[in-house]
């Protein structure tokens, strides 16, 4: 990434644009008008965070650590979790706090294939939103503890929802 300036020329429309309003795209700045097509941001706030052994290699794909994650809820998300800790599997939407820059296409570490971030499990996206599903080990107060999160350390926690491998072979409902 070029060193820090007070803004930068789009690789796309030629216009000059603060630091704020430009992301990398394979090493050229590209102003978020020319990427998002002017849509306007959404604002999310996460309701907890990740916190375990995960990091990312310096190089390369995937997280380094366990398979054992914590989701420490935050404490005004009590009023939220009635019937959580009856599930089995859920589904974690979390922001990737950490992302690399953006490259349009490279070699997905899991078998090699030239993909786009679209077609992978990349942090390193456009619109940095991950989900994973997950096995809910335990629940203690608003702490969960879970198999197979690939979440870092860190990681902010946007939304839990139960997963269809929870719900299946239970009678539909109201849910």
């Amino acid at each position: 990434m070029p060193e820090t300036c007070d803004a930068y020329e789009c690789s796309e429309c030629g216009r000059s644009r603060p630091e704020s309003d430009v992301r990398f795209v394979d090493g050229k700045p590209v102003c978020l008008d020319c990427l998002y097509g002017g849509a306007e941001p959404v604002a999310i706030h996460p309701i907890g965070r990740v916190v375990n052994n995960k990091a990312r290699p310096p190089h390369g794909f995937g997280t380094t650590g366990g398979d054992i994650s914590e989701i420490r809820l935050w404490p005004g998300m009590a009023r939220f979790i009635k019937g959580l800790a009856d599930e089995t599997h859920l589904v974690v939407i979390w922001q990737p706090h950490r992302p690399r820059p953006v490259r349009s296409t490279f070699r997905r570490g899991w078998d090699g294939k030239e993909v786009g971030p679209f077609a992978s499990r990349t942090p390193d996206r456009p619109t940095p939103i991950a989900v994973t599903d997950v096995e809910l080990l335990k629940m203690e107060g608003t702490t969960l503890t879970v198999r197979g999160l690939d979440a870092i350390d860190g990681t902010p926690v946007l939304d839990l929802k139960v997963a269809m491998q929870s719900l299946r072979g239970r009678p539909r409902g109201s849910d």
